[in-house]
């Protein structure tokens, strides 16, 4: 049998995480890992997952197996590694193919239940599995690669999210952040069990998860991930999944935030929490080593995550002012929303139009008309009134016919709302000091704004 094990990756998420942990541990590639390697590494989670916070864990992830199995006398470190050592011993070589679910390049030789594969039923169960069998059809190596998948996974409101993802550099620089918390853990002898930053809601734990990915590297160009989060408990009396997917888009956006506007960025997010009194010393938890506002549901993460647009937290509709530059604004609509560069110039081009037509004629009335807009037809009309003022004026066009048609509306009825966000955070980006000092509305600071 030859030493080198030649993993690949499986799309399964429970073994793919399991490739990763290893590849974070042993520093090495995923090719060049051995059997030696994953013995030896058995050897530390045999240890590690008997730790209290730890073993609290596996309840919920493997149950009934002999790391929490009461009936097992002894010392359940070394049955559980007696376990894992006899699936090493059946690790077949590699084929051109076989009857593991998993990988489908090598033979199951035993099957298994939720105990050991996360998910899959237990024997009691067995409509859970194909044909009926008493279990699920995974090789031994399979088996033994979903034992190291803890490592990846983040603790989340009693239940867990394992992060999994086409992409080599997110998938190790996810298991490198892991890892380093256990390693952590270990030194300060203090051990918390999987990654746990005290956040309850998936929705904002996910964030978090990708906010730290992305900042551990800066080679994001080539990359167009996708990104699926599996919110999961095993427990023996409910087991639960439900599946998170970010849209690569919105991935990618996340990356080219400009960094002159990384600080308005961050300020967005945090005025998409909701429920929060800023100003309360409440906002940090030191007994749960976490912002308890990180708890409370955020607007802007969930539009993200279901695609839906955040142009309106762009802005302050009450105070006239924009929470950051045309250029975050910009990519945000290129990135996510799919606009492409005409159509992005032409509302651009009839925003400083409209702001330059509204100081010219001191017009608080004109600014009025276009927030309170309520539907197309309304919008439209408050449009085609300012078009015949302007031609009057000084003869000059608002828009073209074919910027109606094309660029300002292409949609008709469907896209009417995000034209008016994206001219009302022109019109307050090009005139919010003007507007302050003549008088059309207060200037505020950032805290007022946050408890606003």
């Amino acid at each position: 049998m030859s030493k080198n094990l030649d993993l690949k990756i499986t799309g399964n998420p429970f073994i793919d995480a399991g490739i990763f942990a290893l590849k974070g541990m042993l520093d090495k590639s995923i090719n060049n890992i051995t059997i030696e390697d994953i013995e030896n590494e058995a050897k530390f989670i045999s240890k590690l997952y008997l730790n209290d916070a730890w073993n609290k864990n596996m309840y919920s992830i493997f149950p009934n197996s002999s790391l929490v199995n009461n009936a097992i006398k002894g010392n359940r470190s070394e049955k559980y590694f007696d376990d894992l050592k006899c699936e090493i011993e059946n690790i077949q070589d590699i084929q051109d193919e076989g009857s593991c679910i998993g990988c489908g390049r090598r033979n199951s030789v035993n099957v298994f239940g939720k105990s050991t594969i996360p998910l899959t039923g237990s024997g009691s169960l067995k409509n859970y599995f194909s044909f009926a069998n008493d279990g699920a059809d995974y090789c031994s190596l399979c088996a033994i690669l979903t034992q190291f998948s803890p490592l990846l996974m983040y603790t989340c409101g009693g239940k867990f999210i394992l992060l999994h993802s086409d992409s080599e550099l997110v998938m190790s620089l996810w298991a490198k952040e892991t890892i380093q918390n256990v390693d952590n853990q270990i030194a300060l002898k203090d051990y918390t069990g999987c990654c746990n930053d005290g956040i309850t809601r998936p929705v904002n734990a996910i964030f978090e998860i990708i906010i730290k990915v992305i900042s551990l590297s800066d080679l994001w160009e080539d990359e167009n991930p996708s990104l699926n989060f599996y919110y999961f408990t095993n427990y023996n009396q409910g087991p639960e999944l439900e599946i998170y997917t970010l849209p690569m888009e919105v991935f990618n956006f996340l990356v080219d935030i400009p960094l002159e506007d990384k600080h308005n960025w961050n300020f967005i997010l945090k005025k998409g929490y909701q429920f929060v009194k800023w100003d309360k010393k409440e906002t940090f938890n030191k007994d749960k080593k976490n912002y308890y506002y990180k708890n409370k549901p955020n607007v802007v993460y969930n539009n993200l995550l279901l695609n839906k647009s955040i142009l309106k937290y762009f802005y302050n509709f009450k105070y006239k002012k924009t929470y950051c530059s045309w250029k975050l604004v910009n990519a945000y609509i290129r990135e996510v929303r799919k606009m492409d560069e005409k159509r992005i110039d032409a509302i651009k081009t009839v925003g400083d139009k409209l702001s330059k037509y509204i100081e010219i004629n001191d017009s608080k009335k004109t600014l009025s008309s276009l927030e309170n807009a309520s539907s197309y037809n309304n919008f439209r009309n408050v449009l085609r009134k300012i078009l015949k003022s302007k031609i009057k004026d000084d003869n000059e066009l608002l828009f073209t016919f074919d910027d109606y048609v094309v660029n300002l509306f292409p949609e008709g009825n469907l896209t009417w709302r995000e034209t008016q966000d994206l001219l009302l955070f022109r019109i307050y980006e090009n005139l919010h000091d003007w507007m302050v000092e003549n008088d059309f509305v207060e200037e505020v600071s950032e805290e007022e704004l946050l408890e606003e």
